[in-house]
């Protein structure tokens, strides 16, 4: 018994995690192979060969100064703005930055609007903090603003929550017209924008169209932007920030549990500072975004060859996910149990949406595998879906 239990824990090494035999295309996130061990270990020899002792104690509330000062200058050149050091908080990622800002910002019964569809993990954030959910479409361009205009003349909302960039599940970025209307409004409503701004340094094409992030419009006093490093170097640093206005950043920095066990993830903000300052987290990001890069045009491919002719997508050009529309009256749920039993996933359309609608879409993510287990599980998910069986 008790070596069953102990094979059974070693086994428990992270949250998303399917049988080698399987491929699983709802897994959204990097998988072991491409995360940078050396980087973090070169990181790690350079910090400790200093003597510093101050990242093992209890870190000041707003996160640690040389993370913020080296993450400012990584984001200036990357977001193209003078991003100032100080307007940021760090954080154990984006997902509890989100608990924080609904912990600090809201009330339970207040209304959040948020895009339908969504990353559904974060509206059970919000679900959690006992807040009203209320769906807004999303459209080519990224978070209607037609409907939203809509919803505000029904609706005192407290937040707005967007996935501005490369949205999860559609892959679309809210363009700089938008980006600008939805401040204006939140300005005028006075509710605040929270914008999870997870795959912006994602992107795969480079021809200097896309829009500034939200996080340029920290300064209205209205947005708050947040970042992670799970995207960009390694989920399990659980480090991230948010940006916001000085009086916002207050609020949350001024929350019990961080008053008292101190600034979040001191010892592993030293060692990321190092990356940034150094220029790994640069040359990875690169890297990176090639190896992605060539996983969208290698699912692109496998979905016309193997999947439906009138099923439609846009091919991403950023972030994790492929966003597939079939026709009317099919219903993507049928699938999953006929393609488990083929040894492939993915994840249905309703899962996103706070009505339960969308069940003819699919969203396949090409994160976590090579380019051959993408290639050969498109092919068996195809002949599922074509065929049935």
């Amino acid at each position: 018994m008790s070596e069953s239990r102990n094979q059974r824990l070693l086994a428990q090494t992270s949250q998303a995690w399917a049988p080698a035999d399987v491929t699983d295309f709802g897994i959204g996130q990097p998988n072991d192979a491409i995360l940078p061990v050396e980087i973090l270990a070169r990181a790690a020899a350079s910090h400790f060969s200093q003597g510093l002792r101050y990242p093992l104690q209890y870190g000041t509330e707003r996160g640690d100064g040389s993370l913020r000062l080296a993450l400012g200058e990584f984001l200036s050149g990357h977001y193209g703005l003078d991003v100032d050091p100080e307007p940021i908080l760090i954080t154990n990622g984006n997902s509890q930055a989100i608990d924080l800002v609904c912990g600090a910002l809201t009330k339970p019964g207040d209304v959040v609007l948020v895009e339908d569809p969504s990353y559904h993990l974060a509206l059970d954030i919000f679900r959690d903090h006992q807040l009203r959910l209320v769906g807004v479409p999303v459209d080519a361009d990224g978070l209607s603003i037609d409907a939203l205009v809509e919803a505000l003349d029904r609706h005192r909302p407290a937040l707005v929550y967007t996935i501005p960039s490369y949205h999860n599940p559609t892959g679309v970025t809210l363009s700089a017209t938008r980006c600008q209307q939805l401040v204006d409004l939140a300005l005028e409503h006075q509710f605040l924008i929270v914008a999870d701004e997870v795959y912006h340094l994602l992107r795969y094409r480079n021809d200097n169209n896309d829009p500034a992030p939200m996080a340029a419009h920290v300064g209205s006093g209205v947005v708050l932007s947040l970042g992670t490093f799970s995207k960009i170097l390694a989920p399990g640093l659980r480090l991230g920030w948010i940006q916001a206005a000085e009086p916002l950043l207050a609020r949350l920095a001024a929350r019990g549990f961080i008053v008292s066990g101190g600034g979040l993830n001191p010892f592993t903000s030293a060692l990321v500072a190092v990356t940034l300052s150094d220029g790994s987290v640069d040359q990875y990001l690169a890297q990176l975004r090639t190896l992605l890069a060539t996983r969208v045009a290698t699912m692109d491919a496998g979905l016309r060859a193997h999947f439906p002719a009138d099923i439609g997508y846009e091919v991403p050009t950023g972030g994790y996910f492929f966003w597939l529309r079939f026709t009317d009256g099919v219903a993507t749920p049928a699938f999953t149990h006929r393609a488990q039993a083929h040894k492939v996933g993915f994840r249905p359309g309703n899962l996103f949406s706070i009505t339960g609608g969308l069940a003819n879409h699919m969203r396949l993510s090409f994160a976590y595998y090579d380019i051959d287990r993408i290639e050969a599980g498109l092919a068996v998910l195809g002949q599922v879906i074509r065929t049935g069986s």
